[in-house]
């Protein structure tokens, strides 16, 4: 007869090696799937989103939450894919180079303890009301706006680029925020306003900055106290030191995930043993009444 411990053990044990290390993701090849940060590899769920997307967030009900190149707030259902626009935010439209991509332009989203929060390419700092989408405005971070009209080309040949990495760790807000130009034929990054990392007062918008970090983060997600950080150009994960702003190299990004604008953990690995304990239990429930009806 197994023990209490020696039956979560059974059941936690090979579910922490499937989800420990994983955490969902969105790219810009408008996938949405699941991406282990120690191998690198990613698993797409469910079909392509219908447009870009910056950041990823845990909603209500089990949904993960992410902010649209267009400015919509959209759910999207972790076990299917599945992804349903709740509304426009009020931020602006980005999505082609034809596009206003105007200062309010809709730039990344985050959850902060039970509220969410978005920013625009000017740096402004807003709540977000995940049932409606409505943003309202907290105030300037004083992080420095876009210094050019984003995916302009520029006479040698570069287009003109965003990153920002948008997350929260410790009770604490964070961004990250460059801004450079990029040769894709060269795959030399001229920077434009270089990479630093701040930590954000959510009451007043205001923006601390911390120091210098590594240049084209786009997303950040902290899994067990460690913040993992994505840099686009290399294509690498790297953890962050909310300290001062030094990266460390951890992994490789799949190409298959191509370039990951939005991160969110997985659940618990105790949360999925607890409900496989339920269902255990439930199971040895039934089949103590089966026995008892045919005796």
């Amino acid at each position: 007869m197994f023990s209490q411990r020696a039956l979560l053990s059974l059941i936690f044990i090979p579910l922490a090696g499937c989800f420990g290390d994983s955490v969902y993701v969105v790219a810009n090849n408008n996938q949405f799937g699941t991406f282990n940060l120690a191998s690198g590899s990613f698993h797409q769920i469910g079909p392509n989103t219908p447009e870009g997307e910056d950041g990823l967030a845990p909603g209500p009900n089990g949904s993960l939450l992410t902010l649209t190149y267009s400015g919509n707030l959209d759910s999207i259902n972790p076990a299917t894919g599945v992804t349903t626009v709740i509304g426009p935010t009020g931020l602006g439209d980005c999505t082609l180079p034809t596009s206003p991509c105007g200062s309010n332009s809709a730039n990344s989203l985050v959850r902060f303890g039970n509220n969410f929060y978005a920013t625009d390419l000017a740096n402004n700092l807003y709540t977000v009301n995940p049932s409606t989408a409505a943003a309202k405005l907290v105030g300037p971070t004083g992080i420095p706006p876009l210094p050019f009209k984003l995916q302009t080309t520029n006479p040698d040949g570069s287009t003109n680029v965003v990153d920002q990495a948008f997350f929260s760790s410790g009770g604490k807000l964070y961004a990250t925020f460059d801004a450079a130009a990029i040769n894709f034929s060269t795959s030399q990054v001229t920077p434009v306003i270089p990479d630093s990392l701040y930590q954000i007062n959510s009451s007043t918008g205001i923006a601390t900055r911390i120091g210098p970090t590594a240049l084209n983060l786009k997303a950040a997600v902290d899994v067990g106290g460690t913040v993992y950080a994505f840099d686009a150009s290399k294509s690498e994960v790297l953890t962050l030191d909310l300290t001062n702003g030094n990266t460390t190299f951890f992994s490789n990004v799949d190409p298959a995930a191509g370039l990951i604008s939005g991160a969110s953990p997985t659940p618990e690995p105790a949360t999925y043993a607890l409900i496989g304990l339920g269902l255990v239990a439930a199971a040895v429930c039934k089949r103590r009444r089966l026995l008892r009806v045919r005796e």
